[in-house]
């Protein structure tokens, strides 16, 4: 080997070593690490405690946050799919699916293919029922749905109205707490009423529930949707 050869080496090898020392370093501490956890785990076994990661729950916990989400956003899925049946009423249609997914798929923060959520039918087609509809619920992954129709005579509160006396239609599993930012603490109740807007039955959310916002004429509600007069009145005046 030529002497500009040896020198050139000779430039390398205390890299090489600090590199490999490094490298020793590294795997001591995993290990070391993976011995913690062992004695943890084996000191949590030997006092009668089931070891869990952290961050880990239990199947009935990972449940139970499932339903909190669905009722948390059934008020609005709610409004939602009125919205998209007095679309299709006005199209002159019998029924209407609500898909529980955008049709189609975005790519989330780790490069994976994923759809957002639209509805939680399973929660939806038990609320819709309420107000007279037919459900039928369509299992199929992420292309799931739910039929919603109304060919049948549903459920009507028409004979309750007088014609001249004014009501309030809530509905039913929609309050809604407000909570102070600052504190977290309820500070009010927001709940969801059928209105008649610009000739269109819709739905709107209110604070106070006998404010004017939400007060509607009884002749209105004799001949509103079915969907409307499923709605329990309640006497305004």
């Amino acid at each position: 080997m030529s002497l500009f050869s040896r020198r050139k080496l000779s430039e390398y090898e205390p890299n090489d070593h600090q590199y490999q020392l490094n490298k020793l370093n590294f795997k001591v501490t995993k290990l070391e690490d993976r011995i913690d956890k062992l004695e943890n785990d084996w000191e949590c076994a030997s006092q009668g405690e089931s070891f869990q990661p952290a961050n880990g729950i239990d199947a009935k916990e990972a449940a139970n946050r499932v339903e909190k989400a669905a009722q948390k956003a059934l008020p609005n899925e709610l409004k939602n799919a009125f919205d998209e049946i007095n679309l299709a009423v006005k199209n002159e249609q019998q029924s209407v699916r609500l898909y529980q997914y955008e049709r189609r798929a975005c790519i989330n923060t780790i490069g994976k293919p994923q759809q957002k959520r639209i509805y939680h039918i399973e929660a939806l087609s038990k609320e819709l029922k309420k107000y007279g509809y037919e459900t039928k619920l369509d299992s199929n992954g992420l292309y799931s749905f739910l039929e919603v129709s109304w060919e049948g005579k549903g459920t009507s509160n028409a004979s309750k109205i007088d014609s001249s006396k004014k009501y309030i239609l809530p509905l039913e599993g929609t309050e809604e707490e407000i909570l102070d930012s600052a504190t977290g603490k309820v500070i009010d109740h927001e709940t969801a009423f059928a209105y008649p807007r610009d000739g269109k039955w819709s739905v709107i959310h209110d604070r106070s529930i006998f404010s004017d916002a939400v007060v509607v004429p009884g002749k209105e509600i004799v001949d509103a949707p079915k969907w409307v007069q499923a709605i329990d009145p309640i006497v305004a005046d």
